[in-house]
């Protein structure tokens, strides 16, 4: 069990516990999905969807994991190419309007899956979410549900001003291209967290990461009964 931003120097570990919401667990997906280390998730937050257990459920899951009586849940991570770096994503990636850019208000996004072209994307932006993260931001969006083992992802424009104004799901084996045709400076976020600009001309790249993100779940997990119990809840 790692507290703050402690992490293991190697992969000699079952599993990674991580106590906290979401965004504690998103904050661990890059050492998890290099290391292949299974992660744990115990809910201390608000919405915990990611997690397995809750607070008052930690030592039935440490009794569980120390039987070896939980099941391996994988997960379609997003690798996403952007300024010479690479970044993955458990959820998505988003290219949003930069609002201090006071000249232009929309972004006007060039969209390449594979070889083919879609209609420019104006507006605030779009998303491209893993089905993973087709419940988080994307769904807030308007994007599509999808079943978290589908090989495929969700682009999903935000308040777009273009015909192209409704979720497109693409096949996992697919590269997809973002390119910023000279509309207003958009933010590059990273689950959720801001990584960069995209200028006039730049372009992100973002493809199905080799390794799949691993969770450790109940045997009795079901996701559209956890996909109920959680919405309903707020």
């Amino acid at each position: 069990m790692f507290f703050g931003d402690e992490l293991p120097k190697n992969n000699d570990y079952a599993a990674l516990i991580v106590l906290g919401g979401d965004g504690t667990i998103l904050h661990r997906t890059e050492y998890a999905n290099k290391a292949q280390i299974p992660i744990v998730g115990i809910n201390c937050g608000k919405l915990g969807f990611l997690s397995e257990f809750e607070t008052n459920e930690t030592e039935n899951a440490i009794k569980l994991l120390k039987n070896n009586d939980l099941v391996i849940d994988d997960r379609l991570t997003l690798e996403i190419s952007f300024n010479c770096k690479t970044y993955y994503a458990l959820n998505d990636v988003s290219v949003s309007r930069a609002y201090e850019d006071a000249k232009r208000i929309i972004v006007d996004l060039c969209v390449q899956i594979g070889e083919e072209k879609l209609p420019e994307v104006l507006g605030d932006g779009l998303i491209i979410a893993t089905p993973t993260g087709s419940t988080a931001y994307s769904l807030s969006a308007g994007g599509a549900i999808l079943e978290p083992h589908i090989d495929a992802f969700c682009i999903t424009p935000i308040a777009a001003h273009s015909l192209i104004s409704r979720a497109v799901v693409c096949s996992g084996s697919n590269v997809c291209t973002v390119t910023n045709n000279g509309g207003a400076k958009a933010g590059v976020f990273i689950d959720g967290k801001l990584v960069g600009y995209l200028g006039d001309g730049d372009t992100i790249s973002v493809k199905k990461a080799e390794n799949k993100t691993l969770f450790l779940r109940k045997h009795d997990f079901d996701f559209f009964a956890r996909l109920n119990s959680k919405m309903q809840s707020r």
